[in-house]
């Protein structure tokens, strides 16, 4: 078996090639892989997300300690989901 590499610029429809590819005469299958900066962008989305949110958590537990900020229990924690409906 042989296998072709082809790279396609961002104005190619990956579709289209796909089905031009298939229709040439001894092609077994095709597999579209997409680039790593591509398939990062939502993990890197995620991270920058849970750094936000620990952050915050880090900023309201160091507030709290100082006496400006008091922090909820856990048991008033799940009143409040309950009450939102989400728990």
């Amino acid at each position: 078996m042989t296998q072709i590499l082809v790279t396609l610029n961002e104005d190619a429809t990956t579709q289209h090639v796909r089905k031009a590819i298939e229709l040439l005469r001894g092609v077994v299958s095709t597999t579209v892989f997409k680039t790593k900066a591509e398939t990062n962008q939502k993990t890197l989305r995620q991270q920058e997300y849970v750094k936000e949110s620990l952050t915050r958590a880090f900023d309201e537990l160091k507030r709290a300690q100082r006496g400006e900020h008091k922090m909820m229990t856990d048991e008033e924690f799940m009143a409040e989901l309950k009450a939102e409906g989400i728990a």
